[in-house]
């Protein structure tokens, strides 16, 4: 019964480490396409990334129960974006970071979520705000 025990553990750590690697490896795609395409609207680019990452929350959210805590979760995030892009980037940025807080809750609310989707995208949320804030604040500091 102990090993059984111990190579669930075993299991559930590597399940992690895999959702925390390919939480990487998306978010270094993400930033060198931004770095790569320097021309495209990196506020834009930045909002557009959290207006998308919470509708694929809905695609797990197949019983009634999750879809009522989904939804409304979207609409709140899209918010964020949308007054990132038109207020003040920081927007984003902390709607990336709460995004992450609701990564936590989410496997609570939803059945079918995969073992290793909250690190998945805990990564994502955390690296790709701080990647954002430091390269729009970087470059509004440069055109001031």
């Amino acid at each position: 019964k102990e090993l059984t025990r111990t190579n669930s553990k075993q299991h559930l750590i590597i399940k992690n480490m895999t959702g925390f690697i390919i939480g990487l490896i998306t978010t270094a795609a993400i930033i060198i396409f931004a770095e790569i395409f320097r021309k495209i609207d990196l506020k834009f680019f930045a909002s557009l990334n959290l207006a998308v990452i919470p509708f694929i929350y809905i695609g797990f959210s197949i019983d009634p129960h999750a879809l009522v805590l989904t939804i409304p979760g979207a609409a709140f995030f899209l918010m964020f974006a949308y007054w990132g892009y038109k207020k003040h980037y920081l927007y984003t940025v902390a709607g990336l970071v709460l995004h992450g807080l609701w990564d936590v809750l989410f496997p609570h609310v939803s059945s079918v979520a995969p073992h290793g989707y909250d690190l998945f995208c805990i990564t994502i949320d955390l690296l790709l705000a701080f990647y954002f804030y430091l390269r729009i604040k970087s470059d509004t500091e440069n055109i001031t």
